[in-house]
């Protein structure tokens, strides 16, 4: 996430808890408030992030969105406190919950079916720090692949599934080695 990303999300989360704000009888502020106290967007791009695997496979970076729930809890108990209004607090609780759900669904890139198994494949072969060499992987991944679904995969396919994971930074290549970036949870079916 560069610097600018960080700003146009920041100001993202901002309307979104604006809005939820108002359907809350709240003021606007109070969005703004949680997010300029509470909420943290990192602008640093080599933030790692966690794989899960599964049906719906998807990369997940939330390292670049850090939100403190304690002491947002803590100010949103102070805050019904002050406007004398019990009822508050709920309301107050549902925009933390809105916020958490804002940033979850950001911070999720979903990946197709092919890049989830290459991700699998590099996962098996502990390729995190060690890596595989590029052209010894595509083989090897076509060999698996065949094995598995029981269809040949062009070189093509492994190719671009390298290059859109790369996209996403999942993926990393050095001296002609390919690197697992992120920590892989679950297993394709």
């Amino acid at each position: 996430m560069t610097r600018k990303e960080a700003i146009e999300y920041d100001n993202a989360l901002k309307q979104e808890l604006e809005r939820t704000a108002l359907q809350y009888d709240m003021e606007e502020r109070v969005g703004d408030y949680l997010v300029d106290n509470f909420i943290t967007v990192i602008p640093e791009d080599a933030r790692k992030g966690m794989i899960f695997l599964g049906e719906n496979s998807a990369s997940y970076k939330a390292g670049n969105v850090k939100i403190d729930l304690k002491k947002a809890l803590v100010a949103g108990l102070e805050y019904v406190a002050s406007v004398n209004k019990p009822e508050s607090i709920f309301n107050y609780v549902q925009m933390i919950i809105v916020s958490v759900l804002f940033v979850v669904k950001s911070v999720k890139q979903e990946i197709g079916k092919l890049e989830a198994q290459v991700v699998y494949f590099l996962h098996e072969r502990c390729a995190y720090e060690v890596g595989i060499e590029e052209e010894e992987f595509v083989c090897a991944m076509q060999k698996w692949y065949q094995q598995n679904e029981g269809e040949l995969l062009e070189k093509g396919a492994v190719d671009a599934a390298l290059h859109s994971l790369y996209e996403v930074k999942v993926v990393a290549f050095d001296d002609g080695k390919v690197y697992l970036k992120e920590k892989v949870f679950g297993k394709v079916e």
